[in-house]
């Protein structure tokens, strides 16, 4: 057997060095090739979940969880439709959804002061509302509304809508979800 050893032992030492030099070149291979790069897919990105109240005319009225940036509609879909006796025309289902937003479907022959279709002399007055009335209104509270009011009382009444933001009153998304169920006018 030794003989035979010595005899072959050039193909040995080659037969052990092959599987020895692949893996070598794969390891070189794959540290030439770097890092695999960074992939990012969009379409799996998670939707930021929305709790929104849906109420009046549906079938099943109730706190929603959407999607950011789903619309009025998708409200009302969600809470199985609207009724028969929905007055659709009064509310804009295009408008977007906020977190904390009240979706009001009214019935019809009811007006829907939280349209924001709705006429002038259904919006609320920044100039002469209560702050118990202007605390209905999505994204205030008390301590807003009331800042409001002292502010009308300190600085005078407001000429636009706008002022709100102006004065440091309400934040910019706040008076985005209002601006179309506010007046300053008479």
């Amino acid at each position: 057997m030794l003989a035979w050893l010595e005899r072959y032992r050039w193909l040995v030492v080659a037969l052990a060095a092959v599987p020895l030099l692949i893996g070598i070149g794969v390891l070189v291979d794959r540290q030439l090739q770097g890092p695999r790069p960074l992939e990012i897919r969009l379409d799996e990105t998670p939707a930021i979940a929305i709790q929104v109240y849906v109420a009046g005319a549906v079938s099943q009225p109730g706190v929603y969880y959407l999607k950011d940036g789903d619309r009025w509609i998708d409200a009302v879909e969600a809470a199985g439709g609207p009724s028969a006796d929905a007055d659709l025309e009064t509310v804009n289902l295009a408008r977007r959804l906020h977190d904390e937003d009240q979706v009001l479907v009214p019935r019809l022959g009811e007006s829907s002061g939280s349209s924001s279709t709705a006429s002038q002399d259904q919006r609320t007055n920044v100039n002469s509302a209560p702050a118990s009335v202007l605390d209905t209104l999505p994204g205030l509270g008390a301590v807003r509304s009331q800042k409001i009011v002292d502010s009308r009382a300190q600085d005078g009444p407001f000429s636009r809508p706008e002022e709100l933001v102006e004065r440091k009153l309400i934040p910019q998304s706040v008076y985005e979800q209002i601006r179309d169920l506010i007046t300053v006018g008479p």
